[in-house]
């Protein structure tokens, strides 16, 4: 179905008299023929013959886009296909799209915040229709974002929350297709990094802030320093449901429990992941006499806390550093990473990626421990008897 593009004029253009004029600025509109039958379009009737609608742009290279639209879904309504026919709002779509994620219990933190630089970005660039968003503009968004490539997985983060914005869009509808370029039809867009080795801190510097620490400040780095809990986590200890919710704590119900004395389960609030991981009795009896909660605030506070500490300790670190020192000191000392990933509520994987050179310090201090073995029991480092090697 053909689509002619012309220009409506207003009655003072000085172009009127000529319906295709390139740069009056009027608003364009598409005319076409529809040779079905009289049906309802958009929430306009649709009758035989001629018929208008506006393209609601005045740039010419918008209004060809939203003309093909408008063709492949009057070419699918005569085929008797199925099609949204609500033309949505970037703006109305991110809503919706935080309401449902709202209503199946996900978070919303990223998403709002991505969202909102979504809609800001489409204003600036007169882009009203979700529908009109094509791969150059959705490129062209990613561009604008500020986070930091090259060592950083902030951008590839950020952008798989946008990703997954579209996919919601298609699967409800209101696009046909997800306006970001495949990355693997097109590796060019690949978002690409390094990401920095961890490197957590010396047994020295943590030392130093447990030394410098005091009251409950203290008890809660001595929580993250032994068990390898995130802060978000830790300050959660000994909460109840109601106390988080009150402190303004995302996700509430993911909280660490004491069990048996010694025991603490829990998810973790990042990624939902189980983690098991035990504490000395002294530290567990400590914990319990700040009462419940034990921690009690935001987790922003405690944060700057925690944070004032390092500066007075002099120490550059940051809370998750006890986390980094915790897991590289058990795979130091031999652990094997399947356990230490059950006790800090991460994949193997994932702790056999971040932490390999920990990993690798410990295969060399086993071997060692194996070579001295041999060595006590009369054979040489390679646990050959000596008078079996070639004088």
């Amino acid at each position: 179905m053909e689509i002619k593009i012309f220009r409506r004029h207003s009655a003072h253009c000085p172009d009127k008299a000529d319906r295709y004029a390139s740069r009056c600025g009027c608003p364009l509109w598409g005319e076409f023929n529809w040779t079905g039958s009289q049906t309802t379009f958009n929430g306009k009737n649709l009758r035989q013959g001629q018929n208008r609608r506006p393209l609601k742009t005045r740039n010419k290279a918008e209004a060809l886009r939203h003309a093909a639209k408008l063709e492949n879904d009057l070419d699918a309504l005569l085929e008797g296909k199925p099609i949204r026919q609500k033309s949505m709002t970037v703006e109305d779509a991110v809503q919706e799209w935080l309401a449902f994620r709202s209503k199946n219990g996900l978070t919303n933190t990223k998403p709002k915040f991505m969202g909102d630089k979504l809609v800001e970005w489409c204003k600036k660039n007169e882009v009203l229709h979700l529908g009109a968003i094509t791969p150059d503009q959705a490129i062209k968004f990613r561009m604008s974002l500020p986070f930091r490539t090259g060592d950083s997985s902030s951008l590839s983060v950020h952008w798989s929350v946008v990703g997954g914005f579209f996919n919601w869009a298609v699967g409800m509808g209101y696009i046909p297709v997800n306006p970001i370029p495949s990355t693997r039809q097109n590796p060019q867009f690949r978002i690409r990094y390094e990401k920095a080795e961890v490197v957590p801190p010396t047994k020295k510097e943590v030392e130093k802030v447990l030394l410098t620490a005091s009251g409950r400040v203290k008890l809660l780095c001595e929580l993250m320093r032994w068990t390898a809990m995130a802060l978000v986590d830790a300050q959660k200890f000994g909460m109840s449901v109601e106390d988080a919710q009150r402190c303004g704590l995302s996700k509430p119900e993911r909280r660490p429990l004491l069990e048996n004395e010694t025991l603490i389960r829990g998810r973790r609030t990042k990624t939902n992941e189980r983690y098991r991981v035990r504490i000395s009795r002294s530290l567990a009896e400590r914990l319990r006499g700040l009462g419940s909660p034990a921690f009690p605030g935001t987790e922003s506070l405690w944060r700057e806390r925690v944070k004032k500490l390092f500066r007075d300790a002099g120490v550059k670190m940051t809370p998750h550093g006890f986390r980094h020192y915790r897991i590289s000191e058990w795979l130091a000392q031999g652990f094997q990473p399947s356990d230490v990933s059950k006790w800090v509520g991460a994949s193997e994987k994932e702790i056999r990626k971040t932490y390999e050179h920990w990993i690798q310090e410990a295969e060399d201090r086993l071997d060692n421990l194996q070579r001295q073995s041999w060595i006590a029991q009369g054979l040489d480092e390679n646990g050959d008897a000596k008078e079996n090697q070639i004088q």
